[in-house]
């Protein structure tokens, strides 16, 4: 009786210390099959396997080469540790292959994916062709314990052929990806309409991928819209150069619109519409105080945010020129002046601008740009000129 009770003791902490049990999945020996899915924005290439999932090899545009498996019914388990490595077919005894390949591990909504990506993923292609067949080792933990090891074995099985249309697929695939072109800001020089080179090489690609997604259209919104009637002005020519370039690349006009900013439609269509904003320093040159206060309004942090985000995407000076009116004493006024100025650059700097591109100059009364003799000239005359220096 005692030898009874040493082997239950033993068995179950043996229980205690390895998973409760072990499950493996592959393809059917002699139904193995693979389905290959193309097009100009993705490539897949999926392996059904019974009971489990599948495994698959996908690619999209400016994206490495991913080889994993999923399973379609979740279990409520988390993968724990999982490894890759390569097994012979059933038929054969010997190991080619040796290595083991890290496998990250993805959740997407209640599925988990085990994935490899780039050149691992492209050693399983050899791997394959080789007859051997990749293998997925994993532990299912739940609340931290392991409870399952499981195997899944993907088959070499009739690979050859959906193999050739997916290398087909991979040959035409489109070399940029939509979201890496979206959202593009273009940086116009101030009173300028010529693109730089950053924006024609970004519209190049955008016409290129325009002309393969014929579905597809570009909205040109403005960035500093907040301005008004004198943003308008400028957006216009701005909008128009683009377009223009566009077209010359062979995008049809009226796939081209414009918009002051963004609808929510637009906003909302990531899959066909490009969205491009013009950004130019113009509008944001000029603000005009009242009299005797150094205090930013909501709407001029409005302006500064964006004077902010411009500089930081541009090498150049910012020189902030600060005036008053010519009321009451040149000391008091060329006092307002600097505070005024100094304000402007405290707030750009706390907004990321370096302080060794931003430069105060304060004139006091000395450079009016109207007469003192009445409050509109005064008022006119009670401003802070931002100059962006080439």
């Amino acid at each position: 009786m005692f030898k009874v009770y040493l082997i239950i003791l033993s068995v179950l902490i043996c229980n205690s210390r390895t998973p409760l049990y072990a499950a493996q999945y592959s393809a059917d020996m002699l139904k193995a099959y693979w389905e290959s899915e193309s097009s100009k924005m993705a490539c897949d290439l999926t392996q059904p396997i019974p009971n489990y999932g599948a495994a698959f090899f996908s690619i999209r545009p400016e994206q490495p080469l991913q080889f994993g498996i999923y399973q379609l019914r979740s279990s409520g388990f988390k993968v724990g540790e999982a490894n890759l490595s390569a097994l012979p077919a059933p038929w054969r005894h010997e190991f080619t292959h040796l290595k083991t390949y890290p496998v990250y591990i993805d959740q997407q909504g209640q599925t988990q994916y085990l994935s490899v990506f780039g050149a691992d993923a492209e050693a399983m292609i050899h791997v394959l062709l080789s007859t051997e067949f990749p293998t997925f080792t994993y532990i299912n933990t739940y609340q931290g314990k392991n409870v399952e090891n499981i195997r899944v074995s993907v088959s070499a099985v009739n690979f050859v052929q959906p193999y050739k249309d997916f290398m087909a697929c991979r040959k035409q695939l489109l070399p940029y990806a939509m979201a890496s072109l979206q959202d593009k800001i273009v940086y116009f020089a101030e009173k300028s309409t010529e693109l730089n080179a950053q924006a024609q090489v970004d519209f190049v690609k955008i016409a290129q991928y325009m002309q393969e997604m014929p579905t597809t259209k570009l909205v040109i919104a403005s960035k500093t819209y907040i301005v008004g009637k004198r943003d308008a002005k400028l957006f216009k020519p701005r909008a128009k150069k683009i377009i223009d370039f566009l077209v010359k690349q062979g995008v049809k006009r009226s796939r081209i619109s414009t918009q002051t900013t963004f609808s929510a439609a637009v906003l909302q269509d990531k899959d066909n519409t490009f969205r491009v904003q013009i950004f130019g320093p113009d509008v944001l040159k000029m603000f005009w105080y009242h009299k005797g206060s150094i205090r930013l309004s909501i709407k001029e942090r409005q302006y500064l945010d964006l004077v902010a985000a411009y500089m930081q995407h541009q090498n150049q000076t910012l020189i902030i020129n600060s005036h008053t009116d010519g009321m009451g004493r040149r000391a008091k006024n060329q006092l307002v002046s600097q505070k005024r100025g100094d304000a402007i650059k405290l707030y750009l700097q706390k907004r990321g601008v370096a302080a060794d591109k931003l430069i105060v100059k304060a004139y006091g009364e000395r450079k009016p740009v109207a007469s003192n003799r009445t409050r509109k000239g005064q008022a006119k005359n009670r401003r802070v000129e931002l100059q962006f220096v080439r």
